[in-house]
């Protein structure tokens, strides 16, 4: 018989009923990897994936007496992550990475033409209230299209179809596209081009 499972559950009534902090830490180390794996395949910055695990693990010492002893715990572990990670994604953080990631791209054209930057500076925050108001799956998509994720691999993260993934990237698209063009401040249609083309890019 698998030994592992028995292993989880005398961790799990120790850490449950004599909170136990040694089978805490035995728990913690065995499990880290595998989790830290997982969310790295999602989040490009370490820093990121060790805050998010730093905080799974003190949340799950934190209700360590509502626990299931007989639970399946590297499911439970990895499903506690699953919201670790929407949650990252939602967060004002990762959106600040996102118009990082944006910025980059540009700012070699900014630097070369210094008289861009109020416009630069305003299409910025046009992208930010975009996203603010796209629909949750769309927005989601996008983000996580922007972290480099595949098609398919967003489409299992999100349980949607790959279908249903790329109608949502080609209509986020098409709506930062029409922002963009249409923003009352943007004169310089050589720098609205490049924008575009930076979406495109974002977009693949």
């Amino acid at each position: 018989m698998d030994q592992l499972p028995i292993i989880y559950q005398q961790w799990l009534r120790a850490i449950k009923e004599l909170n136990d902090t040694n089978a805490y830490a035995e728990l913690y180390r065995y499990c880290w990897k595998d989790l830290y794996q997982h969310a790295a395949r999602r989040i490009i910055d370490s820093q990121d994936v060790e805050d998010i695990l730093q905080e799974l693990f003190v949340q799950f010492w934190e209700k360590r007496h509502t626990i299931d002893i007989q639970m399946n715990l590297p499911a439970y572990l990895k499903g506690m992550l699953k919201y670790k990670i929407i949650d990252f994604f939602n967060s004002n953080k990762a959106k600040d990475k996102l118009l990082d990631h944006w910025s980059k791209h540009i700012f070699d054209y900014v630097q070369h033409h210094p008289e861009e930057l109020e416009t630069y500076l305003l299409l910025e925050k046009m992208l930010e209230d975009e996203l603010e108001i796209m629909p949750h799956n769309m927005r989601q998509v996008l983000l996580l299209k922007w972290e480099h994720l595949s098609i398919r691999e967003i489409a299992l993260r999100m349980g949607l179809s790959e279908q249903t993934v790329k109608n949502n990237l080609t209509e986020a698209s098409k709506r930062l596209k029409k922002a963009i063009v249409g923003y009352q401040n943007v004169q310089n249609g050589s720098f609205t081009l490049l924008l575009i083309f930076v979406l495109d890019e974002l977009s693949k």
